[in-house]
């Protein structure tokens, strides 16, 4: 990251999780920082500390990705201060745990903008930034939800497998452009997501922390490796995935997930 001093991040979900721990790494690693959510009054907190600790510049864009046009007033917001984004961390999502008929149908449009056209938009509207500099780079959080269908988490599960999908379509199309696209899988992690996302007791019960997702991903960053994961056994995750029956797989995920006044 030594190279990426003084250039410009932008990191979307900031003020809390795993988006605020790469503000926190890329800071000490002297990068400047968009800093991109919904609550304010955290962002603001969060680029004072690390403007104070690591003499780096911060502008704050408070911003719903889940409204359609965010992506477009942020670049425009960007580019009115003058910063040029070199990284793109696409890491704002979220998440809807349950039987799929149970939660509205406007709960799943918020989340599929959130999730996948936000992030589509986002590498979009920057790539001509990003194409600008010699070397530049996207991250693109994806989950272990992306490696094969996820009974009642149904909708977080297919949005994942597009920005994984997508990501590693993306990677090499960029390389030319000198763009690297990562897609970056978390392990279960200690974050304000399964709050939200109304998670109930699972058989996944231990959870890593941010800092540990961060660091696989950035330790990553200057090797040309398409998918980066904070945990082991990934590839036979997706290895199992492919030759299990399909019937026996959602079966035996779906003992996982279940809610809890159905099992």
């Amino acid at each position: 990251m030594l190279n990426w001093h003084g250039h410009w991040a932008l990191v979307t979900g900031s003020s809390s999780g795993i988006g605020r721990e790469f503000a926190v790494q890329l800071a000490a690693a002297g990068m400047n920082l968009v800093l991109v959510a919904r609550r304010k009054d955290r962002l603001d907190a969060l680029a004072s500390s690390l403007q104070s600790a690591h003499q780096v510049q911060c502008a704050v864009i408070p911003s719903d990705l889940s409204q359609p046009g965010a992506a477009v007033a942020i670049r425009e917001q960007v580019e009115t201060r003058g910063a040029k984004v070199r990284l793109l961390v696409n890491n704002a999502a979220e998440g809807r745990w349950g039987r799929f008929e149970r939660t509205d149908g406007d709960v799943y449009a918020r989340l599929v903008q959130l999730d996948n056209a936000a992030v589509v938009a986002l590498c979009r509207e920057f790539f001509d930034q990003l194409r600008s500099f010699s070397g530049a780079a996207v991250i693109n959080v994806s989950s272990q939800a992306a490696l094969q269908p996820m009974p009642f988490m149904a909708v977080y599960g297919a949005s994942k497998a597009f920005v994984q999908s997508f990501s590693l379509a993306l990677y090499e199309e960029w390389k030319k452009y000198g763009i690297h696209v990562q897609t970056l899988i978390p392990g279960p992690t200690e974050t304000e997501f399964d709050g939200k996302a109304g998670a109930y007791a699972s058989t996944v019960s231990q959870r890593g922390s941010a800092a540990d997702v961060v660091k696989a991903s950035l330790s990553q960053l200057g090797r040309d490796r398409p998918v980066v994961s904070s945990v082991g056994g990934i590839g036979r995750q997706r290895l199992l995935s492919g030759i299990i029956p399909p019937k026996r797989m959602v079966k035996e995920v779906a003992k996982m997930f279940r809610p809890p006044d159905e099992r």
